[in-house]
Protein backbone atom coordinates (compact mmCIF):
# COMPACT_ATOMS: atom_id res chain seq x y z
CA UNK A 1 0.00 0.00 0.00
CA UNK A 2 1.75 3.54 -1.23
CA UNK A 3 1.76 6.16 1.35
CA UNK A 4 2.63 9.68 1.78
CA UNK A 5 5.85 9.11 3.39
CA UNK A 6 6.72 7.31 0.36
CA UNK A 7 6.38 10.25 -1.70
CA UNK A 8 9.26 11.80 0.46
CA UNK A 9 11.20 8.28 0.64
CA UNK A 10 10.96 8.22 4.63
CA UNK A 11 9.90 6.52 7.93
CA UNK A 12 6.27 6.34 9.18
CA UNK A 13 8.62 7.51 12.12
CA UNK A 14 10.27 10.58 10.59
CA UNK A 15 10.52 13.74 12.84
CA UNK A 16 8.67 17.31 11.35
CA UNK A 17 12.51 17.99 10.31
CA UNK A 18 13.37 15.29 8.29
CA UNK A 19 9.70 15.88 6.58
CA UNK A 20 10.59 19.70 5.73
CA UNK A 21 14.05 18.47 4.54
CA UNK A 22 12.53 16.08 2.19
CA UNK A 23 10.48 18.31 0.67
CA UNK A 24 12.70 21.16 0.71
CA UNK A 25 15.14 18.88 -1.39
CA UNK A 26 12.42 17.75 -4.02
CA UNK A 27 10.99 21.44 -4.91
CA UNK A 28 14.84 22.17 -5.23
CA UNK A 29 15.43 19.17 -7.72
CA UNK A 30 12.46 20.07 -9.84
CA UNK A 31 12.95 23.88 -9.98
CA UNK A 32 16.16 22.42 -11.78
CA UNK A 33 14.56 19.93 -13.59
CA UNK A 34 12.81 21.33 -17.43
CA UNK A 35 9.18 22.03 -16.58
CA UNK A 36 6.64 19.41 -18.11
CA UNK A 37 3.44 18.08 -17.07
CA UNK A 38 4.74 15.05 -15.13
CA UNK A 39 7.00 17.76 -13.32
CA UNK A 40 4.07 19.59 -12.51
CA UNK A 41 1.72 17.04 -11.46
CA UNK A 42 4.22 15.19 -9.26
CA UNK A 43 5.12 18.79 -7.17
CA UNK A 44 1.13 19.16 -6.47
CA UNK A 45 1.74 15.52 -4.82
CA UNK A 46 4.36 16.41 -2.88
CA UNK A 47 2.54 19.50 -1.90
CA UNK A 48 -0.05 17.70 -0.63
CA UNK A 49 1.29 15.21 1.09
CA UNK A 50 3.67 18.13 2.63
CA UNK A 51 0.66 20.05 4.06
CA UNK A 52 -0.84 16.74 5.44
CA UNK A 53 1.96 15.94 6.84
CA UNK A 54 3.82 19.40 8.25
CA UNK A 55 0.42 19.68 10.55
CA UNK A 56 0.73 17.77 13.51
CA UNK A 57 -3.21 16.95 13.19
CA UNK A 58 -3.87 15.92 9.77
CA UNK A 59 -0.92 13.76 10.04
CA UNK A 60 -2.29 12.68 13.29
CA UNK A 61 -5.67 11.55 11.46
CA UNK A 62 -3.61 10.13 8.21
CA UNK A 63 -1.78 7.54 10.58
CA UNK A 64 -4.82 6.63 12.66
CA UNK A 65 -6.49 6.20 8.87
CA UNK A 66 -4.00 4.41 7.30
CA UNK A 67 -3.53 2.03 10.23
CA UNK A 68 -7.15 1.16 9.94
CA UNK A 69 -6.70 0.39 6.35
CA UNK A 70 -4.13 -2.23 6.76
CA UNK A 71 -5.81 -3.70 9.82
CA UNK A 72 -8.94 -3.74 7.41
CA UNK A 73 -6.68 -5.34 4.38
CA UNK A 74 -4.84 -7.40 7.21
CA UNK A 75 -8.46 -9.00 8.20
CA UNK A 76 -9.68 -9.64 4.55
CA UNK A 77 -6.24 -11.60 3.87
CA UNK A 78 -6.97 -13.52 7.06
CA UNK A 79 -10.77 -14.07 5.95
CA UNK A 80 -9.34 -15.22 2.79
CA UNK A 81 -6.78 -17.69 3.80
CA UNK A 82 -9.28 -19.27 6.13
CA UNK A 83 -11.87 -19.48 3.46
CA UNK A 84 -9.03 -21.68 1.11
CA UNK A 85 -8.10 -23.43 4.17
CA UNK A 86 -11.79 -24.90 4.71
CA UNK A 87 -12.19 -25.30 0.71
CA UNK A 88 -8.83 -27.02 1.36
CA UNK A 89 -9.92 -29.29 4.04
CA UNK A 90 -13.37 -30.50 3.05
CA UNK A 91 -13.88 -33.98 2.84
CA UNK A 92 -15.60 -35.93 0.84
CA UNK A 93 -18.42 -36.27 2.36
CA UNK A 94 -18.84 -32.63 2.61
CA UNK A 95 -18.53 -32.13 -0.87
CA UNK A 96 -20.71 -34.94 -2.22
CA UNK A 97 -23.59 -32.99 0.23
CA UNK A 98 -22.32 -29.34 -1.46
CA UNK A 99 -23.30 -31.15 -4.91
CA UNK A 100 -26.29 -32.85 -3.93
CA UNK A 101 -27.80 -29.49 -2.74
CA UNK A 102 -26.69 -27.73 -5.95
CA UNK A 103 -27.90 -30.43 -7.88
CA UNK A 104 -31.63 -30.41 -6.22
CA UNK A 105 -31.69 -26.40 -6.63
CA UNK A 106 -31.09 -27.04 -10.28
CA UNK A 107 -33.99 -29.22 -10.36
CA UNK A 108 -36.08 -27.18 -8.69
CA UNK A 109 -35.29 -24.28 -10.39
CA UNK A 110 -35.83 -26.59 -13.54
CA UNK A 111 -39.53 -27.22 -12.44
CA UNK A 112 -40.26 -23.80 -11.85
CA UNK A 113 -39.63 -22.75 -15.34
CA UNK A 114 -41.24 -25.82 -16.35
CA UNK A 115 -44.28 -25.38 -14.74
CA UNK A 116 -44.17 -21.67 -16.22
CA UNK A 117 -43.79 -22.68 -19.38
CA UNK A 118 -46.83 -25.06 -19.28
CA UNK A 119 -48.91 -21.67 -17.74
CA UNK A 120 -47.76 -19.67 -20.40
CA UNK A 121 -49.13 -22.20 -23.41
CA UNK A 122 -52.60 -22.53 -21.33
CA UNK A 123 -52.78 -18.80 -21.30
CA UNK A 124 -51.26 -19.01 -25.20
CA UNK A 125 -54.37 -21.54 -25.60
CA UNK A 126 -56.95 -19.72 -24.06
CA UNK A 127 -55.94 -16.85 -26.01
CA UNK A 128 -56.16 -18.10 -28.53
CA UNK A 129 -60.15 -19.59 -27.85
CA UNK A 130 -60.82 -16.26 -26.98
CA UNK A 131 -59.79 -14.64 -29.98
CA UNK A 132 -61.47 -17.40 -32.26
CA UNK A 133 -64.66 -16.92 -30.43
CA UNK A 134 -64.37 -13.13 -30.60
CA UNK A 135 -63.87 -13.65 -34.39
CA UNK A 136 -66.38 -15.75 -34.74
CA UNK A 137 -68.63 -13.18 -32.75
CA UNK A 138 -68.04 -10.24 -35.19
CA UNK A 139 -68.14 -12.60 -38.10
CA UNK A 140 -71.98 -13.14 -36.79
CA UNK A 141 -72.93 -10.10 -36.37
CA UNK A 142 -71.09 -8.49 -39.19
CA UNK A 143 -73.54 -11.36 -41.48
CA UNK A 144 -77.06 -10.46 -39.42
CA UNK A 145 -76.46 -6.87 -40.20
CA UNK A 146 -75.67 -7.52 -43.67
CA UNK A 147 -78.47 -9.65 -43.85
CA UNK A 148 -81.11 -7.15 -41.86
CA UNK A 149 -79.61 -3.94 -44.07
CA UNK A 150 -80.53 -5.81 -47.46
CA UNK A 151 -83.88 -7.35 -45.73
CA UNK A 152 -84.39 -3.37 -45.47
CA UNK A 153 -83.85 -2.03 -48.50
CA UNK A 154 -86.44 -5.31 -50.25
CA UNK A 155 -88.85 -4.05 -47.19
CA UNK A 156 -88.62 -0.42 -48.74
CA UNK A 157 -89.15 -2.03 -52.31
CA UNK A 158 -92.71 -3.18 -51.08
CA UNK A 159 -91.20 -7.07 -50.63
CA UNK A 160 -92.31 -9.21 -47.35
CA UNK A 161 -89.19 -10.21 -45.90
CA UNK A 162 -88.92 -13.51 -43.87
CA UNK A 163 -85.91 -13.64 -41.31
CA UNK A 164 -84.20 -16.48 -40.81
CA UNK A 165 -83.80 -17.87 -37.21
CA UNK A 166 -79.83 -17.51 -36.30
CA UNK A 167 -78.45 -18.51 -33.27
CA UNK A 168 -77.70 -14.77 -31.93
CA UNK A 169 -81.92 -14.24 -32.91
CA UNK A 170 -82.52 -17.35 -30.87
CA UNK A 171 -80.19 -16.01 -27.65
CA UNK A 172 -81.70 -12.41 -27.84
CA UNK A 173 -85.01 -13.79 -27.91
CA UNK A 174 -84.25 -16.56 -24.97
CA UNK A 175 -82.68 -13.31 -22.98
CA UNK A 176 -85.88 -11.05 -23.53
CA UNK A 177 -88.08 -13.90 -22.15
CA UNK A 178 -85.74 -14.66 -19.41
CA UNK A 179 -85.65 -10.89 -18.40
CA UNK A 180 -89.58 -10.63 -18.30
CA UNK A 181 -89.97 -13.89 -16.27
CA UNK A 182 -87.71 -12.30 -13.71
CA UNK A 183 -89.60 -8.57 -14.10
CA UNK A 184 -92.50 -10.55 -13.50
CA UNK A 185 -91.78 -12.06 -10.62
CA UNK A 186 -90.33 -9.22 -8.71
CA UNK A 187 -93.53 -7.09 -9.67
CA UNK A 188 -95.74 -10.37 -8.20
CA UNK A 189 -94.40 -9.70 -4.73
CA UNK A 190 -95.74 -6.18 -4.78
CA UNK A 191 -99.17 -6.83 -3.72
CA UNK A 192 -100.82 -3.98 -5.65
CA UNK A 193 -99.35 -5.51 -8.63
CA UNK A 194 -99.93 -9.10 -7.44
CA UNK A 195 -103.94 -8.07 -7.10
CA UNK A 196 -104.27 -6.44 -10.19
CA UNK A 197 -103.03 -9.20 -12.18
CA UNK A 198 -104.89 -11.69 -10.56
CA UNK A 199 -108.12 -9.68 -11.36
CA UNK A 200 -107.32 -9.51 -14.81
CA UNK A 201 -106.40 -13.34 -14.90
CA UNK A 202 -109.57 -14.07 -13.89
CA UNK A 203 -111.98 -11.89 -16.04
CA UNK A 204 -110.07 -12.65 -19.15
CA UNK A 205 -110.54 -16.23 -20.83
CA UNK A 206 -108.26 -15.44 -23.38
CA UNK A 207 -105.69 -14.45 -21.41
CA UNK A 208 -106.05 -17.11 -18.64
CA UNK A 209 -106.42 -19.86 -21.10
CA UNK A 210 -102.57 -18.10 -22.10
CA UNK A 211 -101.19 -18.51 -18.76
CA UNK A 212 -102.83 -22.30 -18.16
CA UNK A 213 -101.09 -23.19 -21.14
CA UNK A 214 -97.55 -22.16 -20.58
CA UNK A 215 -98.43 -22.74 -17.04
CA UNK A 216 -98.88 -26.54 -18.40
CA UNK A 217 -95.95 -26.64 -20.89
CA UNK A 218 -93.54 -25.39 -18.13
CA UNK A 219 -94.29 -28.03 -15.83
CA UNK A 220 -94.63 -30.37 -18.80
CA UNK A 221 -91.03 -29.80 -19.36
CA UNK A 222 -90.27 -30.25 -15.69
CA UNK A 223 -91.27 -33.18 -15.86
CA UNK A 224 -89.33 -34.15 -18.40
CA UNK A 225 -86.31 -32.62 -17.20
CA UNK A 226 -86.51 -34.78 -14.15
CA UNK A 227 -87.58 -38.41 -15.62
CA UNK A 228 -84.33 -37.48 -17.58
CA UNK A 229 -82.31 -37.32 -14.26
CA UNK A 230 -83.14 -39.95 -12.64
Amino acid sequence: MSTLYDLFKLSENATQEQIKQAYDNIIKKADSLPENEKIIQQIRRVKIAYGILSNPEKREKYDFDLAAKRAQALLENVQIKEKQELVENKTEKQIEQERRIKQAIDEHLENIAKQQKVKQEKQNRTKERKEKRQAKKEAMLKKEREMYAYGAYLEKQGYYVKYPWTWLRIKRLLITIISIIIALSVMWQIPFVKQTLTDLYQQNQILRLLVDSITSLNRSILEWIKNIFK
